[in-house]
């Protein structure tokens, strides 16, 4: 996708392989995941149908494919996000010891996505299944950590280098940053393989804060190329820690108007550190790459 308000990149071409989430002993879930050009990608089932999911925080709600899940049912509820696609009601949901019953999800055509990667997709896990848990992203390793806010040994163990707070707009994780003295505000989008400015933004930035424009080929709608300006932003302050040199594609937002942002932060950019989510708390955690936490029994 170049951008966010449906499930976010269903145009980018994908090299898309799942694995398993391995049970864990106590109240925590280790998952391993594939990094598929910067697209996050672990296994679940829905209805007793067992396949590739996207994680993508950028994602209200569980989004399927109607065409690789059996047994979905029309709802009657009217979604409000902006997301394009029937409202159905899955049986059953499950992954990393999370599960649901009666589970309210979108249904969308992904054809598109399975032509480009040639690969078997059976949906999206967004903020309805995440939202009750942190969840810590380890790139490097290609393992998630999924617990509950209480059990914070995980800080313990290593305390983070710097941390963030966040507000939700619909269901989105929203921080603000500054890039000199301008204020910006960008979206946290796991489900991005790409960090996107608005163009708006572009245009207000001294020349000192961006490097030459160059185009980019993307994809777009259905999946025909398409060229965008590019360039590297220098000086990206979240809280008190700067990213010199971080490179963004420009491009409409105005769909986004209604969550007021000015781009979104996508795995190119979070990748540079391990980091976690934490829906309860409001809060993105950054630490160091290093070798994979010893995930011990409480």
């Amino acid at each position: 996708m170049m951008m966010k308000g449906t499930v976010v990149m269903m145009t980018i071409v994908l090299l898309l392989v799942s694995v398993k989430a391995v049970p864990q002993d106590g109240d925590f879930q280790k998952i391993p995941f594939e990094l598929a050009n910067g697209l996050i990608l672990v296994e679940a089932s829905v209805n007793g149908d067992t396949g590739s999911f996207i994680l993508d925080t950028g994602s209200p709600m569980v989004v399927v494919n109607p065409k690789n899940i059996s047994d979905l049912q029309i709802s009657r509820t009217q979604s409000e996000t902006a997301f394009r696609g029937q409202p159905v009601l899955v049986k059953h949901f499950a992954w990393a010891g999370i599960e649901r019953e009666g589970l309210e999800a979108l249904a969308m055509d992904m054809s598109h996505l399975e032509k480009a990667s040639q690969r078997k997709i059976l949906g999206v896990i967004g903020y309805e299944v995440l939202r009750k848990y942190e969840l810590m992203f380890d790139c490097r390793n290609q393992v998630l950590l999924l617990y509950e806010p209480k059990n914070s040994w995980v800080h313990l163990q290593q305390a983070p280098l710097f941390s963030a707070r966040f507000t939700l707009q619909d269901e989105l994780p929203v921080i603000t940053a500054r890039i000199g003295k301008k204020k910006v505000r960008f979206g946290l989008d796991t489900g991005g393989t790409s960090n996107l400015m608005s163009q708006e933004l572009l245009q207000e930035l001294p020349a000192t804060a961006h490097g030459a424009l160059e185009k980019e080929q993307v994809a777009g709608f259905g999946n025909l190329p398409e060229y965008k300006d590019a360039a590297s932003i220098y000086g990206i302050q979240i809280a008190d820690k700067t990213f010199r040199n971080s490179r963004f594609i420009f491009t409409d937002l105005s769909h986004l108007k209604r969550l007021k942002v000015d781009g979104l932060l996508g795995m190119p950019f979070l990748c540079q550190y391990r980091f976690s989510i934490n829906y309860r708390k409001g809060e993105i955690y950054f630490w160091p790459h290093g070798e994979e936490i010893n995930y011990r029994r409480i």
